[in-house]
């Protein structure tokens, strides 16, 4: 006997299994008649061929086999893995193929979530700084934050960003081979006993994100607390800037924890107009 879908018409198949239309299949499944053709070119998903008419019937059960399909395949699966999983199945091939797109799936998950947490911090440093004049420096309480960084070849001679094109290229680099990793927002940093002592040389190109450090690729930012300021193209003398830093924690006693960061979010070189940057600098006291 022939189970029939309400709605929908059914051919008997010899032992009443194969009785779904191709149409009728198409639409239990919401799904199109060329994914099935497509699913059966490749093997993965095949209805029955009634040798009297030439026509194809899916059965019933065939409805989880074409989710199964489907998920794979939005997990990332190619038909090719799909189709030797289907066509030699077993619990193992079957918990392998799962669990290696669980992991590839925790990476995308991850590097969805870096890129996030990066726009939040820009956010984060646009409102923050755009509440104070550029130039003044102010005490605020910052969010838990993480660095990483690469150390500058040549700390004697690394005044300006073209000073150390290498190490800022390295930076971005790895960056870029380690998903894992961020490359915004991006600056550099002046060792505090340098700072101190007006010597403005950058010893690292650094990173911030708000994720955790992971104590190897990246750092804590120590302390909750920071000297804030900003600075811009309106002002080009940024030593002033830096001596306001410096004497803001002095007359307020302050003690630095860290190196003074220098993070820039917009840098513009444009033709036929100003060179156009936006700075903003940190620095961690107790």
């Amino acid at each position: 006997m022939t189970r029939r879908i309400p709605g929908l018409h059914s051919l008997p198949e010899p032992n009443g299994e194969y009785s779904l239309t191709v149409g009728e299949f198409a639409k239990l499944c919401g799904t199109t008649r060329d994914t099935l053709r497509h699913y059966y070119e490749q093997n993965v998903l095949t209805p029955w061929l009634n040798p009297a008419n030439g026509y194809h019937y899916y059965a019933t059960s065939q409805i989880s086999s074409f989710y199964f399909i489907v998920t794979m395949q939005q997990s990332g699966c190619s038909l090719a893995e799909i189709r030797d999983v289907i066509h030699n199945p077993s619990k193992s091939g079957l918990v392998n193929l799962i669990n290696s797109r669980i992991l590839e799936l925790q990476r995308e998950l991850y590097g969805i979530t870096k890129k996030i947490s990066a726009l939040h911090l820009g956010t984060w440093l646009l409102e923050q700084f755009g509440t104070h004049r550029p130039s003044t420096p102010f005490l605020a309480e910052i969010p838990e934050m993480s660095y990483r960084e690469t150390r500058v070849r040549n700390k004697e001679a690394s005044y300006h960003a073209a000073d150390i094109a290498s190490d800022i290229g390295a930076h971005l680099n790895k960056a870029t081979e380690e998903t894992y990793l961020t490359s915004f927002p991006s600056g550099v940093t002046i060792a505090y006993e340098d700072f101190v002592k007006g010597n403005y040389v950058y010893n690292r190109v650094v990173t911030l994100s708000l994720l955790a450090a992971d104590g190897v690729d990246t750092l804590p930012l120590p302390g909750h607390r920071a000297i804030l300021c900003s600075h811009d193209h309106n002002e080009p003398d940024i030593e002033r800037t830096y001596r306001r830093i410096a004497h803001y924690a002095k007359r307020n006693r302050l003690k630095a924890c860290s190196d003074l960061f220098s993070i820039s979010l917009i840098n513009l070189y444009e033709v036929g107009t100003d060179h156009k940057y936006y700075k903003y600098l940190l620095l961690c006291v107790e």
